[in-house]
């Protein structure tokens, strides 16, 4: 009973641009979810390999090994902190085999996420606090249905995945699936 209940309201989620919490979407959101949801992955995966840069400006994860051998070279001596570097490896690495058992693949995830970024966009402004927009945005249930209801089928299995992957290092971050 209850989950036909969250069912229906989720085949009601982007109909008529309507969210599951009966707020009002701006009608490019639904796409522009699909790209967040991509751009919040790559930024997570970042985030968690580089915890201790300030900004990741011109950080990517398809450039992330290059980035590894630039953040553990001092730039003034030219000298390598091998012991740093290897930190940041291993950090790398360990997520890279936590996220391949989900699914994801190095060669092929990152730049199918760039992708989605520069062709659906990301959301153009962070929802109110507490406001029932954000909570749709950080439920998996209603994105995946946006992802459902919005992306054409063939990109909708690695959209799962990416979607995937983001829930489960928020899981794992006890973090909301979108930060902002």
């Amino acid at each position: 009973m209850v989950l036909n209940l969250v069912k229906e309201s989720l085949e009601l989620t982007t109909k008529n641009n309507v969210s599951s919490w009966g707020v009002l979407m701006d009608p490019e959101d639904p796409e522009r979810v699909i790209g967040e949801i991509a751009f919040q992955l790559d930024r997570r995966i970042l985030s968690h390999v580089f915890q201790s840069q300030a900004r990741l400006y011109g950080f990517t994860v398809l450039n992330i090994p290059e980035k590894i051998i630039q953040v553990s070279t001092h730039p003034l001596t030219g000298r390598v902190d091998e012991g740093y570097g290897l930190h940041v490896s291993q950090r790398y690495t360990d997520l890279m085999e936590r996220l391949a058992q989900l699914g994801y693949n190095q060669t092929l995830h990152p730049p199918f996420t760039e992708f989605i970024v520069n062709t659906y966009g990301i959301l153009k402004q962070r929802p109110d606090s507490y406001m029932a927009q954000e909570m749709d945005y950080n439920n998996v249930y209603v994105v995946r249905e946006v992802i459902f209801s919005t992306a054409p089928g063939k990109l909708v299995p690695d959209l799962l995945l990416l979607l995937s992957c983001l829930s489960d290092m928020a899981r794992t971050d006890r973090k909301p699936l979108l930060l902002w």
